[in-house]
């Protein structure tokens, strides 16, 4: 009796454990309230994913705290400037995997603890207190106070001398550049208060270090007048995916941001990074994670230092797309097309112009009873996959009114061929008076009907006509 109750236990883990195929959140767990605002999310692994991409918001869906934020091979995020007090959390987690679709699991949610109390105090990460030979120019950073969602920040030449700043409110961030630098070759004194709505810190204590005016700053440097960020690193603009098509050996790509020069790096799967090309362009051997680094040489008097920007990106896999079918239903205000399609990959859908407007979704509404094109592009590049959808019988095909009385104008009712005759072929078209009477059996490729039966004209009324095409449709009208 024991050894069959742990066989059955064991083999419903298995089959637990084989259908899970999303992540869910381990730390806080879906539904948990009164979640710290400084809390390090985390969610389960993936056997063999190329990486995890995060979204957190305030409202379902909704990526308004980040969005699409990849966190690389690590199953955990933490906000860097914490989250929003007494908020419902929203937390979308999606993961690629070699060879599959982009995954994205279904939203779990959370709430944060409300603020009782103003923050604590923070420190000096950079420069430390006391240090020596700080260049003027440099960045001030600092710890993130739990709670605080906005910093105080006094700078001045003497303690409680507030000389160059005073209780400059700098926002919820964690680091401030003195736009024009720091008082140069003497002790600079800095005291940081966070606040939040409950109110500030306080007794925060005033550090200190020593600056020269030697050593040059990359940045970004916030100018708090003008509101921009200044950086002396290249601007860059790098996609976080990229697609591998699955005909391609390796992935060729050439940064075009303008720079003095450009490293490319591969990661281990240990976390370790390796250098893979010096040059603008790299041939990227197989999906992964990669990290893409562009630089400019910065000279000012003697000293020259290389100012860098960087971008960690994905290869992901992909591929042109195969239509599988079309569903072409008939709605009251026209066809509805859907496109079912399978492939590796990411797509978008185009109506009669490969060259687009394409969009997201992977059905038409509202189209013509006309012959159309279907495009179906692989969003990475990887190919443009061509269908197309017949033209439908419509009771448009077919003349309103007609009047035979001779003239040789409208003297016929016939079906109106369509400029291409083989789109549709009827078989079968009848005549019918309001009360249902057939009236006659029109040959498709005949002139059509003259408005009479058995050799006698009928009067002007409303009559009736029944279409059948080759391929089953039917009209009525």
């Amino acid at each position: 009796m024991q050894r069959g109750l742990l066989f059955v236990l064991f083999f419903v883990t298995a089959l637990l454990g084989h259908a899970q195929t999303c992540s869910t959140l381990t730390q806080p767990r879906d539904g948990a309230v009164n979640i710290p605002v400084d809390t390090r999310v985390a969610w389960s692994e993936i056997t063999d994913n190329i990486g995890f991409v995060v979204s957190f918001g305030t409202t379902p869906g909704d990526g308004d705290i980040i969005r699409n934020r990849s966190s690389g091979l690590n199953n955990f995020y933490v906000p860097q400037t914490g989250l929003p007090a007494d908020t419902q959390i929203y937390v979308t987690i999606s993961y690629y995997k070699a060879g599959q679709d982009f995954t994205t699991c279904e939203t779990e949610t959370f709430r944060t603890a409300p603020i009782t109390s103003p923050p604590g105090c923070t420190r000096l990460t950079e420069p430390l207190n006391a240090a020596v030979n700080i260049a003027a120019e440099t960045k001030l950073e600092w710890e993130y106070a739990p709670t605080a969602t906005g910093y105080l920040i006094s700078v001045g030449t003497a303690p409680n001398q507030n000389d160059v700043f005073d209780n400059l409110d700098v926002g919820n961030v964690l680091s401030f550049e003195p736009p024009e630098g720091l008082p140069a070759d003497q002790s600079v004194y800095v005291t940081l208060t966070p606040y939040n709505d409950v109110g500030r810190a306080s007794s925060c204590s005033v550090e200190s270090f020593s600056t020269t005016s030697v050593v040059i700053d990359c940045g970004p440097f916030f100018d708090y007048r003008t509101g921009e960020t200044l950086n002396l690193g290249p601007e860059i603009d790098f996609p976080e995916f990229i697609g591998l098509c699955k005909d391609q050996v390796t992935l060729s790509v050439e940064s075009e941001d303008k720079a003095d020069g450009y490293r490319w790096y591969s990661f281990t799967s240990d976390g370790a990074e390796t250098l893979i090309s010096s040059n603008r362009s790299v041939e990227l051997p197989s999906v992964g994670t990669y990290r893409y680094e562009a630089y400019n040489y910065i000279t000012r008097s003697t000293s020259t230092v290389e100012c860098a920007k960087s971008k960690v990106f994905t290869v992901i896999p992909s591929e042109s797309a195969i239509i599988t079918s079309v569903e072409d239903t008939q709605a009251p205000l026209g066809r509805t097309l859907v496109i079912n399609i399978t492939g590796d990959g990411v797509y978008e859908f185009a109506l009669d112009n490969s060259e687009g407007p394409y969009q997201f979704a992977n059905s038409f509404e509202n189209v013509s009873s006309d012959f159309h094109f279907i495009y179906v592009r692989d969003q990475n590049g990887c190919g443009i996959t061509e269908s197309s959808v017949q033209r439908k019988l419509s009771s448009n095909d077919f003349p309103k009114f007609f009047t035979p009385n001779g003239d040789d104008v409208n003297d016929y009712w016939q079906y109106i061929v369509p400029e291409i005759k083989q789109e549709i072929v009827l078989t079968t078209l009848h005549i019918f008076d309001r009360f249902g009477n057939l009236l006659a059996d029109i040959d498709p490729d005949s002139q059509g009907w003259d408005g009479t039966f058995i050799g006698r004209k009928l009067p002007s009324s409303d009559y009736w006509f029944r279409a059948i095409a080759v391929n089953g449709e039917e009209v009525k009208g």
